[in-house]
C-alpha cells in the first residue's frame, strides 16, 4: 500500500495555482468556442439550391453559405448573388437565389438579346450558353429606372428563371443575405464571383 503524501505549503500553493490556471484556460476556451459558434450560426446560414435558374453556376442540391450580415453596413452591388423572399411567398416557404443586375438609380432595359444598364450593354460571362437563336430574355422590358431600395435580379439561366422580368424589382427589405460560397458537393467547392468588371462602364 502506498504511503500518503503531504505536500509542503509552498508546493501545495503552486499546485493549487496551476490547477486554477488550467481551469481558467478551459473555461476561456469553452466560452470562446461558444461565442464563435453563435457568431457563425447567426451570421452565416446554409441554403440548398433547388432548380435550374442559376445554372451554370449553381445547380440543384448545391449547398451555399449565405452571409446574413453582408448588407448590414452596405448595400447589394451589381453582380452579387443574393437570397431573398419571393414577391409572392410560396406555401413551402422557399427562398429565391438570383444575381443583382441593377441597383437603385439605374435604368434597366431588356431586349430579346441584350441586357442594358444605364445605356451600357452588358457582356455577361456568367449566363448559361444561349441557343442558336441568341435569345437571352423571354420578356422585353422598356427602360425602367429603379427607385430607392429597388433591385433588379435575374437568374443566370435566362431561359429558365422566374425573376425581375416577370415580377419586377425586389425590395431591399426582402433580401436575406449574400450567397458567398458553394460548399457541397465537395467537388463544387468555390467562392461565388460577382463579376464586377462586367459593370465597370455603368456610370453610377
Amino acid at each position: 500500500m502506498a504511503d500518503a503524501q503531504i505536500l509542503p505549503p509552498g508546493r501545495a500553493k503552486a499546485v493549487s495555482k496551476r490547477r486554477s490556471h488550467i481551469l481558467r484556460e478551459i473555461i476561456e476556451t469553452v466560452v470562446l468556442t461558444l461565442l464563435i459558434f453563435f457568431a457563425v450560426h447567426f451570421s452565416v446560414q446554409p441554403y440548398r439550391v433547388n432548380g435550374p435558374s442559376m445554372q451554370p453556376n449553381l445547380h440543384t442540391d448545391n449547398l451555399v453559405l449565405v452571409n446574413l450580415l453582408a448588407y448590414d453596413f452596405g448595400s447589394p452591388q451589381r453582380g452579387d448573388v443574393v437570397v431573398f423572399h419571393p414577391p409572392i411567398p410560396s406555401a413551402s416557404g422557399e427562398y429565391y437565389v438570383k444575381r443583382v443586375i441593377a441597383i437603385p438609380g439605374d435604368t434597366i432595359t431588356l431586349t430579346a438579346t441584350s441586357v442594358i444598364v444605364d445605356g451600357q450593354k452588358l457582356n455577361e460571362p456568367y449566363i448559361n450558353k444561349l441557343g442558336p437563336s441568341g435569345i437571352e430574355n423571354t420578356g422585353v422590358v422598356p427602360p425602367y429606372k429603379l427607385q430607392k431600395d429597388e433591385y433588379w435580379v435575374m437568374g443566370d439561366n435566362r431561359l429558365d428563371s422566374q425573376d425581375s422580368r416577370f415580377f419586377g424589382p425586389i425590395a431591399r427589405s426582402s433580401i436575406v443575405g449574400k450567397a458567398e460560397v458553394v460548399v457541397w458537393p465537395l467537388n463544387s467547392l468555390e467562392w461565388l464571383r460577382n463579376y464586377s468588371y462586367v459593370f465597370a462602364d455603368v456610370k453610377q
